[in-house]
């Protein structure tokens, strides 16, 4: 059930059935997933179609659609400032909420073990950098859409790994959500960094610094815009205001959590 994209002989997309979104990185001795999905899908299993290499797996942030995939890997690292957010989850929660992520779900979503209360798979991150090779990754804070939220500057392939952390639909209603100035920071401090392309992990293809851009504009354009009362339908579920900033490929938006 899991989507894969092949980007290049290096980066691949894969996607569950509820598109969350993973990256995998192909380096000459090791291999990177960055995030791992809601854990429904085997994320290891489709792993392992692609490379045999060492694994070593990464999550962006503590959100359930990121970490869920956790249970099928001995060792994900997540950073320290978001582990608060593990503390909120408990086996028949993250199950609920799997069950209520589409309305025909399949019997295969239930009954699934996280590893929560524990959550003994996911050690802190206590590294800034990776060596996978031939590539190389640096660690890169991204706060905003969660106070822990990392992406991955990978200078050989020109790339970013974001997360949700520079999503053009900007998010700050979920657990352990950041403020619009601190997002404003973190979207200037990626324009900055040497990049072509970078990945969200909710929109499935390569996206330019055009789209930072675009997002560095709305997060200063908010002072007498109008927001619209929002509630996000999935799990993990939200309330806020909603504005549009603008269309084109990518449309760029901010939710938040109360009224500008």
């Amino acid at each position: 059930m899991i989507k894969t994209t092949k980007i290049s002989e290096k980066i691949y997309i894969l996607e569950d059935r509820f598109e969350s979104g993973t990256s995998l990185i192909i380096g000459s001795e090791k291999a990177l997933l960055f995030d791992t999905g809601c854990g429904v899908d085997d994320i290891h299993a489709e792993v392992r179609k692609i490379t045999d290499l060492p694994l070593l797996v990464i999550c962006s942030h503590g959100h359930f659609d990121h970490i869920g995939g956790s249970r099928f890997f001995t060792k994900v690292y997540l950073s320290k400032k978001d582990r608060n957010i593990l503390d909120t989850y408990n086996e028949k929660l993250l199950n609920k909420w799997v069950s209520e992520m589409e309305d025909n779900i399949q019997d295969d979503t239930q009954g699934i073990v996280f590893g929560c209360g524990d959550w003994k798979q996911i050690a802190e991150l206590d590294f800034d950098r990776i060596d996978l090779g031939d590539i190389h990754g640096e660690i890169i804070d991204l706060p905003g859409h969660s106070h822990g939220s990392i992406g991955i500057l990978l200078p050989e392939l020109k790339l970013l790994l974001s997360g949700d952390a520079l999503s053009p639909i900007i998010s700050l209603i979920f657990k352990n959500h950041g403020t619009v100035e601190e997002e404003l920071q973190t979207v200037k401090k990626a324009l900055e960094l040497d990049f072509d392309y970078y990945i969200s992990s909710h929109n499935g293809n390569l996206l330019t610094k055009d789209v930072l851009k675009r997002m560095t504009e709305c997060l200063k354009d908010t002072e007498n815009k109008r927001f619209y009362k929002y509630s996000y339908p999935k799990p993990p579920y939200g309330e806020g205001y909603f504005r549009v900033h603008s269309l084109g490929d990518e449309p760029v938006g901010l939710i938040v959590e109360k009224h500008m």
